[in-house]
């Protein structure tokens, strides 16, 4: 099954092939032998080097990425693709009822890559929101992968930041985008290397787990 979604500007869906349909209409108790049985307990058993993200930090409540999480990056070597590394373990609660990684969830770690990665990859330190993007689902993910998303710098203007994104499941590529990304004027809210020596530095002061 492939599915290619286009999404522009605030969202809307301008073009959508699926083959869930099919899944949709099977009897319940069909639905529900596809999806894995009993309560599972993930652990992360994060890969060297990778931290997890905190979205919230100054801010009052829990923002939306910190409810689809725990996501996770790391920092690797500048000017290469593993500059930065966005990770996340697959979790029931970010799965579809078949227990695959949900398409929403897939599409937005590979946003956060096009924005947050790509930004980093450009030197950029600020908040950039995504303008366009589009996404080929090429293979599926299943609870307790490690999935991986990286970017790579297509093109950069003055204003705009394009950028191809890859989630992977070891060395298998599970999505594909293409990301628009809006570069604005001035400051604001940044992420980039500095904001996560902070994050790691914070995460080496916790006490064992």
């Amino acid at each position: 099954m492939t599915s290619t979604w286009r999404m522009c500007g605030v969202g809307s869906m301008v073009r959508a092939t699926t083959c869930w349909a099919a899944w949709a209409i099977l009897p319940c108790s069909a639905r529900a032998a596809s999806f894995p049985s009993g309560v599972r307990v993930i652990d992360d058993n994060l890969p060297e080097g990778f931290i997890r993200i905190d979205f919230d930090r100054g801010l009052p409540d829990p923002t939306f990425n910190t409810h689809i999480g725990p996501l996770y990056a790391k920092r690797g070597e500048k000017g290469t693709r593993d500059e930065f590394v966005m990770g996340v373990r697959v979790r029931p609660h970010m799965c579809n009822p078949t227990g695959g990684m949900h398409g929403g969830m897939m599409m937005s770690v590979a946003d956060l890559v096009g924005t947050m990665g790509a930004g980093t990859l450009a030197g950029l330190r600020k908040f950039l929101p995504t303008v366009s993007m589009t996404f080929d689902f090429v293979a599926p993910a299943r609870i307790g992968d490690w999935v991986e998303g990286r970017a790579e710098i297509v093109r950069q203007t003055r204003s705009l930041l394009f950028s191809t994104i890859y989630l992977t499941v070891g060395e298998e590529k599970i999505l594909r985008a293409s990301s628009i990304a809006k570069i604005p004027s001035g400051d604001g809210p940044a992420f980039g290397k500095a904001r996560l020596a902070r994050e790691e530095a914070g995460a080496a002061a916790l006490p064992p787990r």
